[in-house]
């Protein structure tokens, strides 16, 4: 089982394609060929729409395709947890929505757990289960 993160902040590769930044995780576990890695990573990038995307550089992307990208490799092992640091902590609403959407979608049709820290009150609200903290305390 590999646990990943998806931080605020993307953390792409920018001379990189999208396609090799999704790959790079998979690449380093070493357990598929290139080929299959890289008919994974077409998969991922496929479920967030972005296919049409995969042959860009990452620079060339707006913050909402970056942070789906980031997604997209952070799914290319099929980790059973995902972690996010304020994964929509840059985004506008708009892609902040449909980030919320993609983590329901994961959950809900692929079983992985997503935990994710926000400070954003609505994306809370409308998870699953909120564990309320402050200053290391749990509140509620």
């Amino acid at each position: 089982m590999v646990n990943l993160l998806v931080f605020q902040f993307h953390y792409l590769l920018a001379e990189f394609s999208c396609l090799e930044n999704v790959m790079i995780p998979a690449i380093k576990l070493g357990k598929l060929s290139e080929q299959e890695i890289e008919a994974r990573a077409y998969e991922k990038l496929k479920m967030l729409g972005l296919q049409d995307q995969a042959l860009k550089p990452a620079s060339k992307l707006s913050g909402g395709q970056q942070q789906r990208v980031a997604i997209a490799r952070a799914l290319i092992n099929d980790p059973l947890i995902i972690m996010g640091d304020e994964p929509t902590g840059n985004l506008d609403s708009k892609n902040t929505d449909i980030v919320f959407d993609i983590f329901q979608e994961l959950t809900r049709s692929y079983g992985q757990t997503i935990i994710a820290v926000t400070h954003d009150d609505e994306f809370a609200h409308k998870s699953d289960r909120i564990i309320e903290m402050k200053d290391g305390e749990i509140l509620r």
